[in-house]
């Protein structure tokens, strides 16, 4: 065993973590084994190794951690996901960028019952999904210890049903679907309060930070060829 080895070890072991499987690939590209692993969320602080990840079709996010330490609850694990390019493809975001506004609106109005594709993580929610349906199997469907949120700044009474229909066809719900009709997500976050939360647009990552929010960006979809500007698309 190396010293890198057995230094980790010690760790895991004082921090009482449960995890028996890593491994040290001697400073060569991991992305390669995550697939061999049946990876179901891959994070790093490496944008280009999380970009590599969902090329290859593995859920992943670049972390962001915040100076500021927002207290979160011990009992109840919180997760919240933004719609758009996360959860859902990035079909309405590219028809806002492309055509304004009003167009959106029509667009959403118009395929209203047509489901949107899913995003990269939708196979992480579904994974929190079942893991919620063992607690609520043995009764705990108001006290899990999972909790999970849709954030989105699209508007409930106009482009928010398109996305709950989506979900419910796939089967898939969350505990909370916030509807912010493009008002800033941060301070909704520090109520929520949630130990992780994903979205594709930087601005809306360092408005979580700045909250004392743990976030995530997930670079993927159009937003990213518009990341230097600050975004206030209704589709998020």
């Amino acid at each position: 065993m190396t010293a890198l080895s057995s230094s980790l070890s010690l760790s895991l072991s004082l921090s009482d973590l449960f995890i028996e499987r890593f491994c040290m690939t001697g400073g060569t590209n991991p992305i390669g084994y995550l697939k061999a692993w049946q990876t179901n969320l891959y994070l790093s602080a490496d944008a280009e190794k999380v970009k590599e990840a969902l090329a290859e079709g593995i859920a992943a996010a670049t972390m962001f951690m915040s100076e500021k330490q927002t207290e979160v609850s011990e009992t109840q694990l919180r997760v919240a996901f933004d719609g758009d390019a996360v959860l859902f493809s990035d079909e309405s975001e590219r028809i806002f960028k492309a055509h304004g506004l009003d167009k959106f609106f029509e667009h959403e109005r118009e395929n209203e019952n047509t489901l949107l594709d899913h995003g990269p993580l939708k196979g992480f929610l579904e994974l929190l999904g079942k893991l919620q349906k063992k607690f609520y199997a043995k009764g705990h469907r108001l006290n899990c210890p999972i909790r999970t949120y849709l954030v989105t700044a699209r508007s409930a009474a106009s482009s928010g049903i398109r996305a709950l229909k989506t979900l419910r066809a796939w089967g898939l719900e969350t505990d909370e679907a916030l509807f912010l009709a493009g008002a800033p997500k941060g301070p909704m976050l520090e109520k929520i309060r949630p130990h992780i939360y994903f979205d594709d647009q930087m601005f809306h990552v360092e408005g979580a930070a700045e909250m004392g929010t743990i976030a995530a960006h997930v670079p993927y979809g159009i937003a990213q060829k518009h990341s230097h500007k600050k975004s206030s698309s209704p589709s998020k």
